[in-house]
């Protein structure tokens, strides 16, 4: 061959190295994709189907409101932070208790959260008690002939301890 001619060809040794470089690069990419991808896979399938979370809380189907079942709600903030009563409100709301009003309390000083029975209604008040997660002894029978709820949940200055802020 020509000397002239042979300048003008691209040498095949030197195109054919950067075409292994190039096929040796997406080869470890695409390998290390699909070993990101078995892995999340994998994750995805032994958290669903393998080894699922389990709560260490039991829901007792006794304290849950049942579907007909009205119990309706006042909630009064006297803990004398802002914001409370609605995130107690919109807790309560989604365990499909009536919230009729949100108000704050007379006293902004109120220590512990509690709940007041203005209908004598024991079981409504622990149905209350149990979904915010505090004990039966705070609940206070104070029957009122005038009241439009069944129950009122007083929020306290210790309400970061209750189911709706945890």
């Amino acid at each position: 061959m020509l000397p002239a001619l042979r300048r003008l060809r691209p040498s095949k040794r030197k195109s054919s190295r950067k075409s292994r470089l190039g096929t040796v690069v997406l080869w470890t990419c695409i390998l290390i994709s699909l070993g990101v991808v078995g892995t999340l896979g994998w994750q995805f399938v032994n958290r669903m189907w393998v080894n699922p979370p389990v709560s260490s809380t039991r829901e007792r189907t006794d304290m849950l409101v049942k579907a007909g079942e009205h119990i309706q709600l006042t909630v009064m903030n006297g803990s004398g932070a802002d914001g409370v009563a609605r995130s107690f409100t919109d807790y309560l709301r989604a365990r499909k208790f009536d919230v009729i009003e949100m108000t704050n309390f007379p006293k902004q000083d109120v220590a512990v959260t509690y709940i007041i029975d203005k209908v004598n209604d024991p079981v409504s008040a622990k149905k209350v008690a149990y979904a915010l997660g505090i004990g039966d002894d705070r609940i206070k029978n104070e029957p009122d002939s005038n009241a439009f709820v069944d129950a009122a949940v007083v929020i306290g200055k210790d309400f970061k301890s209750t189911n709706p802020m945890r």
